[in-house]
């Protein structure tokens, strides 16, 4: 079953751009369906993100937010870090 993520973002958010990257990289290893979201695009999603982005939610479960690492990604995909 592919998982299913969703990206709580925002346009000129720096930590943003960089977990887009991280899960660039991740799709290369593993497939997932990736819903992303633009917090401004709702207040209500606004309120519940915006000193929280970005946030990466796999299957409805919130696995990282803030500054993101990789391994903090890797983990939740359950992948081994690859250098």
């Amino acid at each position: 079953m592919i998982p299913k993520v969703t990206f709580y973002t925002k346009a000129g958010c720096h930590l943003c751009e960089d977990a887009r990257d991280m899960l660039d990289d991740i799709a290369a290893q593993q497939p997932f369906e990736l819903t992303e979201i633009d917090i401004r695009s709702d207040m209500t999603i606004f309120e519940q993100y915006r000193y929280r982005i970005p946030v990466v939610v796999i299957n409805e479960t919130v696995v990282t937010e803030g500054r993101i690492e990789y391994s903090d990604l890797t983990k939740a995909f359950h992948l081994r870090e690859q250098h």
